[in-house]
């Protein structure tokens, strides 16, 4: 994938189907056949399909699976957890387009940020040469930090992924508030909404893992690396395998 973003002038301050290994596939929870949904996970699923539907898109035809879980079982990260993910992801997004090493310093001290990295990322910003690859995968962050933002009520809704988010409204988010102010004013989403959303990217995902698959073009003109990223992020939102940032799959 080549580098999406051009660099935020106006600022001044400022995958490919992932399979787990065999011995990780119960921790997991893939998912299997044969399920027994829920009245809220058929629920979701139709709404799901009846988008699909009226974008053009295929779905998974298995009445019995495929399903993300029942609201009864999910679990969402703290409201304080995708903050500091958000922040995260904004920052590595900021460093991926060259941003000057002094603004970038002034950003970690003024939001914390050193903290709050992951591994990856951590080696990605104390690397003297980042590699292109490093680079890139930093880039497409921040369609996962649009996801976090509408999670946490700043973004009113996730448009039809057909295209990548615009950058700058969303780093003008966090520019225009202190670390602070961007924690008190957030309100995380109803686990409904959230669920609501990973339903859709996973057939939305899975559409564009079996024309990839067929090596046809994504469906719907879907952009299939955005649904990916996205698909990255709300995994992370509802702890689908308990999987940290840099480890959450996207399986469908």
């Amino acid at each position: 994938m080549l580098k999406r973003y051009a660099p935020l002038a106006l600022l001044t301050f400022f995958s490919c189907q992932e399979q787990p290994p065999a011995d990780q596939a119960d921790r997991l929870g893939v998912p299997v056949e044969h399920i027994i949904a829920t009245r809220d996970q058929r629920v979701r699923r139709a709404q799901s399909e009846a988008y699909c539907r009226a974008h053009g898109v295929p779905y998974y035809k298995n009445p019995t699976a495929l399903f993300t879980d029942s609201e009864a079982e999910a679990t969402l990260r703290t409201q304080d957890q995708v903050v500091d993910r958000a922040l995260a992801l904004c920052f590595i997004g900021l460093k991926s387009e060259g941003m000057p090493s002094e603004q970038l310093a002034a950003i970690d001290k003024d939001y914390h940020i050193s903290a709050k990295l992951t591994p990856e990322e951590r080696a990605y910003v104390t690397a003297l040469h980042p590699t292109e690859q490093q680079q890139t995968d930093a880039n497409w962050r921040y369609e996962g930090l649009h996801v976090l933002l509408w999670a946490l009520g700043y973004v009113p809704t996730l448009a039809y992924p057909d295209r990548m988010c615009k950058v700058a409204p969303d780093v003008k988010v966090i520019h225009d508030l202190t670390e602070a102010q961007f924690r008190q004013h957030a309100r995380l989403r109803s686990k409904k909404e959230v669920l609501d959303q990973a339903d859709l990217i996973l057939r939305l995902d899975w559409a564009c893992t079996e024309a990839r698959l067929k090596k046809e073009a994504p469906p719907g003109e879907l952009n299939s690396e955005v649904v990916t990223e996205r698909h990255h992020a709300l995994n992370w939102l509802i702890k689908y395998g308990n999987q940290d940032y840099d480890n959450v799959t996207t399986d469908t």
